[in-house]
Order: structure tokens, then sequence, then C-alpha cells
């Protein structure tokens, strides 16, 4: 359990969901949002007013994920600023002999502050973001630096196709080596499909990730109608496949989505709350 936790922490914590659209639909290079993985798909409202948006949920192995945003049109450019936290707590202290209470109780952490800003060149967008890491695990900790770009080309017949590529940087020691940041190539396309009051947008991304053993595939699609959402998503890679369902409100200033995620190893069940807020 001890392995199995930190393996859930480490710099892994920069490739976990940052909202309730991306835990259900999946991680898309061409899904927007005030946290996609693109940053050349930074949103922002058209009147100038900033959106603040709050996210709440678990990942895998009860980690808690903790986010809140920020994001503003400023001189036709998205700039967008963010703060996430990760937690796991009770993870007990042993030693090779075997007892029935732990030596000691102690959590592990990751702080994520990230800055950026998106612009957008005809029917081409642009994406660069910047973050500062921060994992702990006991005493210990490391702080790194990482690098995110993205790209977005609308094409014609409502098709676009995404880009980025994202935790390009560097941590510090920690203990006796340092972390390696999780380099993530995303690369896809997606499709709008629009009839009278419906609306449905259909997603397809490749995902590659330098730390973990296998490559993903996830298919997700976007269904709304009036002041509803509904979403949906699957992925795959080796040996594990992951489903998930969620649902949106849409109150004017206010959007609420729940998403949760059903996976094929049966160790738990991922689930995030996203609040978004038109501030005045």
């Amino acid at each position: 359990m001890f392995c199995v936790s930190l393996n859930g922490m480490g710099t892994q914590i920069l490739t976990l969901p940052s909202s309730a659209h991306e835990l259900t639909i999946g991680s898309h290079a061409t899904l927007p949002g005030l946290f996609p993985i693109n940053p050349a798909l930074f949103t922002a409202a058209s009147n100038n007013n900033p959106y603040l948006m709050i996210n709440r949920g678990n990942w895998y192995g009860d980690i808690s994920l903790t986010q809140i945003g920020y994001n503003t049109l400023s001189k036709n450019k998205v700039i967008h600023m963010g703060l996430k936290y990760t937690g796991l707590t009770d993870l007990e202290f042993r030693d090779e002999i075997p007892k029935d209470d732990a030596i000691s109780i102690f959590s592990a952490y990751g702080l994520i502050a990230d800055a950026g800003v998106a612009f957008k060149n005809e029917n081409q967008r642009y994406g660069l973001s910047i973050s500062f890491v921060q994992f702990g695990i006991y005493t210990e900790y490391s702080n790194g630096i990482s690098f995110d770009l993205g790209y977005l080309y609308d094409m014609k017949n409502d098709y676009s196709f995404g880009i980025s590529v994202k935790h390009v940087g560097k941590m510090t020691k920690l203990e006796s080596s340092s972390p390696k940041l999780p380099s993530r190539l995303s690369l896809g396309f997606s499709k709008k499909i629009n009839f009278n009051s419906l609306y449905n947008k259909i997603f397809c991304s490749y995902d590659w990730n330098s730390i973990a053993s296998a490559s993903k595939v996830y298919v997700g699609n976007k269904f709304s109608w009036n002041r509803l959402d509904i979403l949906a998503g699957y992925s795959v890679s080796e040996n594990v496949s992951e489903s998930s369902l969620g649902i949106g409100l849409n109150l004017n200033r206010y959007q609420l989505t729940y998403g949760t995620k059903f996976g094929s190893q049966g160790i738990g069940q991922p689930k995030i709350l996203s609040i978004n807020i038109l501030m005045p």
C-alpha cells in the first residue's frame, strides 16, 4: 500500500484531471476550458468578465484534488492563473519487523501554481503556460519548473486538430535523486455536430507519457441541450480500460458539473465537482 500510494502521487500529480469535464470526457488536446491540457484552449468570457473556477474531488487511492483558477480576457489574449493541491494522508511508516501499530503516520502532497496565455490568429490558436511544482513526502520535498506549449487548428466542416507538449522541465533532488517530470505529448481531433437547439461534440485523442508504462487513447462526447450538459468518455491503455459519465447545469453566471470515472481494475471511483463562476 505504501508503494502504491507513492506511485499515485509523485510528479504524476501533473497528469491528474483538473476538472469534471476532463475527468469525464477525457484528456483531449481539443477540449477547451479554464484548465485545459492544451494551453492554446484557455477560455474566457467575451465581455471581459473574468471566470473563477473551483474544482474539488478525489482520485484513485483516496488522493484529494483541489484546484482554483482565474481566467480573463485582455487585449484579445486569455490570461490564466491557477493553483492545484493534491494530498494523501494516513500513510504508515513501518520497518521490516511486523507490528500491529505503525511507527508513525505521515502524508504526501503536491502543489502546482501555474500561469499561462492563449491567443488566436484567424483559425489558429496558440498557448503557453509555466508551472511551479512542489512535491513533498514525510520530511523531504522537491521543487521544479514545468513548461507547456499548445496549438489548435480549426478546419472546415467544424473539425479541429490540436497538439500539446507538456511538463518539460526539471525538479530539484528529493533525498538523493531528482524526480522525473512526466513529459507528455497529446494530439487529437474533434467534430461539432449541431442540430437546431441540440449541440454535440465528439473528441478523440492520443496521449503519450514519458513515465507511464503505456500510451493511452481517449474517446469522449459532450451533448448539450438548453441548460443541460451530458458528458461521457472512454479511455484504454495496455491492460486498463476506463469509462466515465458526467452531468452539467448552466445557470447564467454559474455552471455546475459533476463527473465520475469507473476503472477496470476496481481500485476506486474518482469523482470531481466543478463550479464555474462568471465574475461581475
